[in-house]
């Protein structure tokens, strides 16, 4: 079967493209080729000028020498750190041996205090607010009555705020705790007796009254121009009924 003079060209075309192709990739596979060849033997001399210029030294001269700044830091933060650590520790040390002493100063202190002692506080704290109640100058305050309760209840809640530090107190010992707790509780049990005589007497007939409380004797201060025997009488009676102490410690006062 012969070919029309159509399907000759068609066929002459078609294998002209097919060559044209072929040529086109072997000519691009070989520029590929001769391009990586080209960029190796550059990178290459690059390195070998860079090398002969000295340019390559200087670059890892200046690397290592990054690398060892790097390392001196490190070393020098950790001795930093170090030296901050035994800084540290040297106070610790110093607070510990502080608290040490103190606290054996303390001990001493408390193990100083005995029975006497404290008994000597209180009376002496009792003796002071006896001498304010019953002191004539005092007396002539218009608010006399309520000044004396207030210095009152001040001297006495300072005294029970003093027994409360040696009862609370780690280092006191067992026998001056148990002491000052039976100091501590006589105080609170005058303190409550006091005010129920105070309204006794005041029930009596009386405008006010201001009654100081020991565990020996017993203060009292009336509001009155004067003080009859009956009104002693009473007010005795009242002292004798809610306490255990006599006629000599008990003393009764007017303020005007």
């Amino acid at each position: 079967m012969k070919l029309s003079n159509v399907g000759r060209k068609n066929l002459v075309i078609f294998s002209l493209v097919i060559m044209l192709g072929l040529i086109g990739y072997i000519n691009y596979s070989l520029n590929r080729q001769s391009l990586l060849q080209t960029s190796s033997e550059l990178e290459q001399y690059r390195m070998t000028m860079l090398e002969e210029s000295g340019v390559m030294l200087d670059l890892l001269e200046e690397d290592a020498l990054i690398e060892e700044m790097e390392d001196q830091d490190a070393k020098d933060q950790d001795t930093e750190k170090q030296e901050e650590a035994l800084e540290e520790g040297e106070k610790q040390e110093e607070k510990q041996e502080t608290e040490d002493v103190l606290a054996e100063e303390e001990a001493q202190i408390v193990d100083s205090r005995s029975y006497n002692e404290v008994v000597g506080l209180v009376n002496e704290t009792s003796a002071e607010i006896a001498e304010n109640i019953t002191n004539r100058e005092t007396m002539k305050s218009s608010t006399y009555f309520i000044e004396s309760r207030l210095e009152r209840d001040k001297k006495r809640s300072e005294m029970i705020s003093y027994l409360n530090d040696i009862i609370n107190n780690q280092l006191t010992s067992e026998e001056i705790r148990g002491e000052a707790q039976t100091v501590k509780l006589d105080m609170i049990t005058s303190t409550e007796k006091e005010v129920l005589i105070e309204n006794m007497i005041v029930g009596k007939g009386f405008n006010d009254a201001i009654v100081y409380l020991t565990d020996k004797s017993v203060n009292v201060v009336v509001s009155a121009d004067a003080l009859t025997e009956t009104d002693v009488a009473k007010i005795v009676d009242i002292i004798r009924r809610e306490t255990n102490i006599g006629m000599e410690g008990i003393t009764i006062m007017n303020k005007k």
